[in-house]
């Protein structure tokens, strides 16, 4: 095979015939690559049978206008094809350009070719014969089925674990997927043995597509090496191939495709920078997956092969385009290994979370029960002491009475385990009962106290979320009147959950004042805002007041039936 070079572009066969200015390529294949001028190329088939059936085959799918003319004993049959001839092409249905010589062919004089591409003009050029032809058709269709099959299903699955784990690390990999099989549709030509009718689209738009490819690469790349935390510098980098891609890609479409073979080439930055990562990575032990050092290798043992052949070293046989695109399917599913790694290491994550949270939560109900009965000492117990001195002397029996109270008080408190953060409701209305005792027997004749509980009802509340509400409205409401008052301490089971109220007759609250009281101060004790606080974070609800000077305060809280444990 021989090559000149038509420098004015107005050559035509009978002058191409007579010129002695072709020079001889080192076998069946060109190694050409993008020609600002028509190229025109000069085969001899050194071996033919005409007793059977043969076909010209040109394992390029990028070329834009192609010519062959095939001798004849009579003059040359003229054959086109490329994506500017899109359907009108004479080539016939085969993974690349092929034609089917005619029964008249002179294999004595010369195949003549000339060509354009922007892709450049590496190909090999093969006579087989029907046998050698279908067989070869039939591993192209098994071989591209079977690596079209496995990127579709490492997208789909990856596409479906990201939405259902919501993960855009796992919809950028798809991206990366999608482009690489755009990509390989272009390069491979399988496309052509389907009739897909945007064929040659594709093989024309094919710089297009590496762009896109090269940009999902950058985008995915800062997803999964964590550039902009591990490698900040290297992200800089990528961030502006982010920009650059999108607009080179424009470019492209609807400027110059000129610009847009350009923007491919400056793809290889991209790898360059790939390179830089993993090495890093490696050698600081940042990256230690063996998925993502496996998928690194074979990224860059593709790039070497591509930009290879690319420049001619090595022919562009289909057996080399496709072991790229063997390449660019083991390491898409190294990167989905990688993300499956990804997932367990979340998984693990969470559960240690998990860990941690009960784990707090425990601490939590400790630190709670430890700050209550802090609170308890110097609120309660020095004045239930007080009151047992100032009576044991007139009357042991009552005096032993409020010891008794105040022992099943200081049991029911502090005497079991601290993961028994709830207990129902007639336990905490027990432990009132105790305190409201003692409480009578500090004001004789002053504190009354109802109860109105739904009988059968089946309530668990937090330990001593009811006692400082009866202690509030006796301290705050009764005691503060000349007369005796009453508390009356309301449990009602409704459609939506129950209904807590604990209410008085005492003096009442200012309006202004209602508020104040649920916001938390050191010096207040346990507490209307603290209950509050612990109501809140139990089931979402908080303390109502209902309160009028002179009448006095009602205090309800509700408890969801959704929140019972």
């Amino acid at each position: 095979m021989e090559i000149l070079k038509d420098n004015s572009g107005k050559m035509t066969l009978s002058d191409v015939k007579v010129s002695d200015q072709f020079v001889a390529l080192p076998g069946n294949y060109s190694k050409a690559g993008y020609s600002s001028v028509r190229l025109w190329f000069k085969i001899k088939l050194n071996r033919y049978n005409a007793d059977e059936i043969h076909y010209l085959t040109i394992n390029n799918t990028l070329f834009e206008d192609v010519t062959i003319y095939l001798p004849t004993n009579n003059d040359y049959v003229t054959k086109h094809f490329g994506f500017a001839y899109k359907s009108n092409s004479d080539e016939i249905g085969y993974v690349y350009p092929a034609f089917k010589i005619p029964s008249h062919f002179d294999h004595n004089q010369y195949i003549y070719m000339t060509s354009k591409s922007l892709y450049g003009q590496n190909f090999i050029v093969q006579l087989v014969n029907d046998d050698l032809f279908r067989k070869t058709s039939m591993i192209n269709v098994w071989a591209g089925g079977i690596l079209f099959g496995v990127l579709a299903a490492l997208f789909f699955y990856n596409l479906v674990t990201g939405l259902a784990i919501k993960n855009k690390t796992f919809i950028k990999y798809c991206f990366f997927v999608f482009t690489t099989l755009l990509w390989n549709a272009a390069t491979t030509g399988l496309l052509n043995i389907t009739g897909f009718k945007y064929t040659h689209w594709i093989a024309e738009y094919s710089a297009g597509t590496g762009i896109l490819m090269s940009l999902a690469i950058v985008i995915f790349m800062r997803a999964i090496f964590q550039t902009q935390t591990r490698f900040p510098k290297i992200d800089f980098c990528l961030k502006l191939l982010i920009v650059y891609f999108p607009i080179t890609l424009l470019l492209f479409l609807f400027i110059s495709k000129n610009l847009g073979a350009f923007g491919a080439g400056v793809s290889s930055v991209v790898y360059v920078l790939y390179f830089i990562i993993m090495f890093k990575g490696i050698r600081n032990k940042i990256i230690r997956s063996p998925q993502l050092i496996t998928a690194w290798l074979l990224c860059i043992v593709s790039v070497i092969l591509f930009n290879l052949m690319v420049f001619g070293v090595l022919p562009q046989s289909y057996i080399m385009i496709y072991y790229l695109f063997f390449l660019s399917c083991v390491s898409a599913t190294a990167f989905a290994l990688s993300l499956a790694e990804i997932i367990n290491d979340l998984n693990e994550e969470k559960q240690r979370n998990q860990i941690r949270f009960e784990n707090s939560e425990i601490q939590s109900r400790q630190f709670e029960l430890a700050f209550i009965r802090a609170q308890m000492d110097p609120h309660f117990i020095h004045n239930t002491l007080n009151v047992i001195e100032g009576v044991i002397a007139e009357n042991k029996e009552k005096a032993g009475s409020l010891v008794n109270d105040l022992s099943h008080y200081l049991r029911n408190i502090f005497d079991y385990s601290n993961s028994e953060r709830y207990i129902s409701i007639h336990e905490e209305l027990d432990a009132v009962k105790f305190y409201v005792r003692i409480e009578q027997a500090r004001f004789p004749d002053k504190i009354f106290v109802n109860y109105d509980i739904d009988p059968g009802i089946q309530l668990k509340v937090p330990r001593l979320v009811i006692q400082p509400l009866v202690e509030n409205a006796i301290k705050h409401g009764i005691r503060k009147r000349k007369i005796a008052g009453t508390v009356t301490i309301r449990a009602k089971e409704l459609e939506h959950g129950y209904l807590i109220t604990v209410e008085d007759d005492g003096v009442g609250i200012e309006d202004a004042d209602k508020y104040k009281l649920l916001e938390y101060s050191p010096n207040k004790g346990i507490g209307l805002a603290n209950i509050n606080a612990r109501l809140q974070a139990e089931y979402g609800t908080q303390l109502q007041i209902v309160s009028e000077k002179g009448k006095g305060t009602a205090v309800r809280f509700d408890v969801p039936i959704k929140e019972q444990p």
